[in-house]
């Protein structure tokens, strides 16, 4: 349900930054019902690579023609093309497909697909779990492992404190309980 405009939005963006919940608080209800940052991602990526299948598959069919008429630059990018969509219906993401040479790096950029984007994941974690992660976060570390994507662990909830502190002083002993 993340709409058109908003994926249209995306397209025009270097990267993503993908906010996940990785900590448990019975005072904040999550959408699902519960906390789990793997089925959260996975929820998101696939409405991404749904968006990104339908672009692939309109490109196809535009390149299609002109590769079996014989233009090869046609039948090149159709073979990527073709890749790529077999890594997008396997729920895999765009930037996972191995490109060839830097003719494919160029018109991996003209697509535009949002799963080609470098990803961070952030991973919201409870003050406890900021210096060391928590099992959410080593679950989200293991699924994004070969996704060629990274991760960074904050607390939303210390950094919002810290930004009303405005003695610098005082902010830098609240950072130091935290290490």
């Amino acid at each position: 349900g993340l709409g058109n405009q908003f994926l249209a939005n995306i397209r025009d963006t270097n990267a993503i930054l993908h906010v996940v919940r990785c900590f448990e608080d019975e005072n904040i209800t999550h959408v699902d019902g519960s906390v789990n940052p793997v089925r959260d991602k996975e929820v998101i990526d696939f409405e991404l690579q749904l968006k990104d299948l339908d672009s692939v598959e309109a490109r196809i069919a535009k390149v299609f023609k002109k590769a079996k008429s014989g233009d090869k630059e046609a039948a090149k990018e159709n073979d990527l093309l073709e890749r790529i969509k077999g890594i997008l219906e396997q729920g895999k993401s765009a930037r996972t497909v191995e490109l060839k040479n830097d003719d494919e790096v160029v018109l991996m950029q003209e697509y535009q697909l949002l799963t080609s984007k470098p990803v961070l994941y952030i991973a919201n974690v409870d003050e406890d779990s900021i210096a060391e992660g928590n099992d959410f976060v080593e679950q989200l570390r293991e699924v994004i492992k070969d996704e060629n994507a990274g991760i960074l662990t904050v607390c939303a909830k210390i950094e919002s404190e810290i930004i009303e502190i405005e003695d610098q002083d005082e902010r830098k002993e609240y950072l130091g309980m935290y290490g």
